[in-house]
C-alpha cells in the first residue's frame, strides 16, 4: 500500500487519501524558499524608484496578492479537506460503534436463545416427569405428579391449557360409572381422580387467592365417569361433558360458562345443582338423564337451552330461571321448550287412566298411559325398593286383570306373604291365596298338573296350535308380591312352573313377580327369575342401590322417588313411568 493512502476492502467502509507528515514539511520548505527568492528578485529588478518601475512594482504586488489569495484558497481547500477527513473519521467511528453494537446485540440474542432453549428443555423435562408420575401405580407418586403439573401451570401461563388438557385426558380414562358405584370410590384411583377435580376447580374460580385463577380455559370431559364433581363458582370458557356420568352429586352452582356447555347424553346419578349457573352460549342437555333432583333455580340461559329427550327421574326445579337474553321466566317459555322441561306428575290416580285392552301401569313422559299387554308378553317382573310403590303396582295389575276379564277368562293365584292385598281380589277371580310356603307348595303342584294337561300333544294340528284351541279354560295369572320372602332360604316354591315359562302362550300362563331391589342381583342368578330374565320379559326397575348392578335388560336401580320407575318393554324400550295409584279399598269384585 502507498504511503499516505488509507483503504479498507470491507463492504460499507469509505476509502480516502491522507497527507503524510513528510509531505507537509516538504511543501512548507518549498513555499519559504520560493518566497525568499521572489523577494530578492523584486528588490533587484525594481528597486531604482522611477515611475515605470513603480508601476511594474504595483503590477507585481497585484500579482502577489493574487498569488497570496490563491494560497489562501489552497489553504481553505486544505482546511476543507481536513474537515472532510475528520467527518470521515467520525463516520467511520460511528460505523465501528454500530458494528460493535450489532455484535453485542447478536451475542445477547444468542444468549437469550440459549436461555430460552434451556427453559424449554427444563419445562419439557418437568412436564414429562410429572406426566409419568401421574401414570404411576403408587398413590404418593401420582399425587406428586399432579401437584407438579399444577405448579408448572401456575408458573408458566402459556402451559395452562395444555396442563388442563392432560388432567382432563386422565379423567377421561375412567368411563365405567357402574364400576365407580359398585367399587369403593375412595380407593387409590378414586382419591387421585377427586384430587384432579379439586385442582381444576381451584384454578377456575375467579375469586381464588394468590393469583391462582386461570382464565379462558376449555374443559373436555366427554364420556368420563366423574366422582363427586364440583365446579361451583368457577368460570370456564367452554365445557364438554357429553355422555359423561356424574357419580354422586354434581355441583355447578354459580358457575359461568362463557362459551358452549355440552351435557348431551350425560347421566347424573344424584342431585345436579345448577343453581345460579350462567350459560353464556348454547347449553345442550339433549337426552341427559337426571336420576336425582335437577336444580336450575335462578340459572340464566343466554342462548336458549336444549333439553330434548332429557329425563327427569325425580324432581326438577327451574324456579326464577331466566331464558334467552331477555331473561324470559320459566312460566312464559315457548311450548316446545316448556315440553322438554316437563316432568312426570307426582300422583296418578288409577281411575283417571284411559280405558285400554292392555293392563295400565301408569303414565309416560308424554302423558300417554304405560301398559303391559299379557297377550304379547305373558310375564312381568318388577324390582322396587321399600316404600317405592311395589305393592301399589301389584294392586294395579290385579285390578286390571279383574276389570278386563271375567272369571271364566282369567283366574289369579295370589302369593302375598305379608297379606298387603288381602281381600283385594274377589273370590270369583281368586283361584288361591297363598300366605306361606307350605300353602304355596301344594298350590303350585296343582297348577303344574293342570298346565301339563294343556301342553300340546302329538295329535294337535297346526290350526289348533295357531288358534290355541286344543284346550279351553281361563288364563292363569300367578301374581307374587314380596318374592324375596317367598324365596328366602334359597328355596324357590315356584320352581315347578319354570318349565312352562317359555311355553306360556300355549298353556295360558302369566307369571308376575314383584320383589325388593335389595339382593335382586343374586336372586337373578337362579330359579324362576333367572329364566324370566333370559326370556327378556317386560317389567320395571325402581328405587334401589345402584350397586346391585343391571337387573332387567341392562337397567340399574337408582335413587327414584316413590312410584317412579324405569319401564322396559320390547315395544318402547326404556322409558320413565309414574305408576298409577289404585284405591286401597276392598275387593274389586264381589
Amino acid at each position: 500500500m502507498d504511503e499516505g493512502v488509507a483503504r479498507d476492502d470491507e463492504p460499507g467502509e469509505v476509502a480516502y487519501r491522507v497527507l503524510s507528515i513528510r509531505m507537509i514539511w516538504f511543501a512548507s520548505a518549498v513555499i519559504v524558499v520560493l518566497g525568499i527568492a521572489v523577494a530578492v528578485w523584486l528588490l533587484a529588478a525594481f528597486g531604482h524608484g522611477d515611475a515605470q518601475e513603480r508601476n511594474q512594482l504595483e503590477a507585481v504586488k497585484t500579482a502577489g496578492t493574487v498569488v497570496v489569495g490563491t494560497g489562501g484558497a489552497a489553504a481553505l481547500l486544505l482546511a476543507a479537506r481536513r474537515q472532510r477527513s475528520a467527518e470521515i473519521a467520525l463516520k467511520q467511528k460511528d460505523l465501528d460503534q454500530a458494528a460493535v453494537a450489532r455484535t453485542h446485540a447478536l451475542q445477547e440474542r444468542m444468549a437469550e436463545d440459549t436461555r430460552l432453549d434451556a427453559a424449554e428443555r427444563r419445562l419439557t423435562e418437568l412436564y414429562s416427569t410429572a406426566v409419568d408420575q401421574l401414570g404411576s401405580e403408587r398413590l404418593a407418586v401420582q399425587l406428586g405428579g399432579l401437584y407438579a403439573l399444577e405448579r408448572l401451570g401456575q408458573s408458566s401461563p402459556g402451559q395452562r391449557q395444555t396442563i388442563v388438557n392432560v388432567l382432563c385426558a386422565y379423567l377421561r380414562m375412567f368411563t365405567d360409572s357402574a364400576a365407580d358405584v359398585v367399587e369403593n370410590p375412595v380407593g387409590q384411583q378414586g382419591r387421585v381422580r377427586q384430587a384432579v377435580g379439586e385442582v381444576l376447580a381451584a384454578h377456575l374460580r375467579p375469586d381464588a387467592p394468590d393469583h391462582r385463577f386461570w382464565p379462558d380455559i376449555d374443559i373436555d370431559l366427554a364420556g368420563a365417569s366423574l366422582l363427586g364433581f364440583d365446579l361451583s363458582g368457577c368460570r370456564v370458557r367452554s365445557a364438554g361433558f357429553g355422555a359423561a356420568a356424574f357419580v354422586g352429586p354434581a355441583r355447578f352452582a354459580g358457575t359461568t360458562f362463557t362459551g358452549a356447555a355440552g351435557f348431551a347424553s350425560a347421566e347424573f346419578t344424584a342431585v345436579a345443582d345448577f343453581t345460579g349457573t350462567t350459560f353464556g352460549a348454547r347449553a345442550d342437555f339433549t337426552a341427559a338423564t337426571f336420576r336425582g333432583d335437577a336444580v336450575f333455580a335462578s340459572a340464566r340461559f343466554a342462548d336458549g337451552p336444549e333439553f330434548a329427550d332429557a329425563t327427569f327421574l325425580t324432581r326438577s326445579d327451574f324456579g326464577s330461571a331466566g331464558f334467552f337474553e331477555s331473561s324470559v321466566p320459566s312460566d312464559e317459555l315457548p311450548p316446545e321448550l316448556a315440553r322438554q322441561l316437563t316432568t312426570l306428575p307426582l300422583h296418578v290416580p288409577y281411575a283417571e287412566l284411559p280405558a285400554s285392552d292392555a293392563l295400565p301401569l301408569g303414565v309416560r313422559l308424554d302423558g300417554t298411559p304405560a301398559v303391559w299387554s299379557p297377550e304379547a308378553d305373558p310375564h312381568f317382573v318388577a324390582f322396587l325398593g321399600p316404600e317405592s310403590g311395589k305393592t301399589t303396582l301389584v294392586r294395579g295389575i290385579l285390578r286390571g286383570i279383574v276389570e278386563r276379564h271375567t272369571p271364566a277368562e282369567a283366574v289369579i293365584l295370589l302369593v302375598d306373604y305379608r297379606r298387603t292385598s288381602l281381600g283385594y281380589v274377589g273370590t270369583e277371580h281368586l283361584l288361591a291365596y297363598a300366605v306361606s310356603t307350605a300353602q304355596l307348595g301344594g298350590m303350585v303342584e296343582d297348577v303344574r298338573q293342570s298346565l301339563r294337561r294343556r301342553l300340546p300333544g302329538p295329535d294337535v294340528t297346526q290350526e289348533q296350535l295357531k288358534n290355541r284351541s286344543w284346550w279351553s279354560g281361563p288364563e292363569l295369572y300367578v301374581v307374587v308380591d314380596d318374592a324375596d320372602l317367598v324365596t328366602a332360604g334359597g328355596i324357590d316354591p315356584l320352581e315347578p312352573l319354570r318349565e312352562f315359562l317359555p311355553q306360556a302362550k300355549d298353556v295360558g300362563l302369566h307369571v308376575v313377580i314383584a320383589r325388593r331391589t335389595e339382593g335382586a342381583s343374586g336372586a337373578l342368578e337362579h330359579g324362576v327369575l333367572n329364566t324370566l330374565a333370559g326370556l327378556r320379559v317386560p317389567g320395571v326397575v325402581g328405587n334401589g342401590d345402584f350397586r346391585e348392578g343391571p337387573l332387567l335388560s341392562g337397567v340399574w336401580p337408582s335413587a327414584l322417588m316413590p312410584g317412579r320407575v324405569t319401564a322396559v318393554s320390547r315395544r318402547y324400550g326404556r322409558e320413565l313411568v309414574q305408576l298409577a295409584w289404585p284405591e286401597p279399598d276392598p275387593p274389586l269384585s264381589a
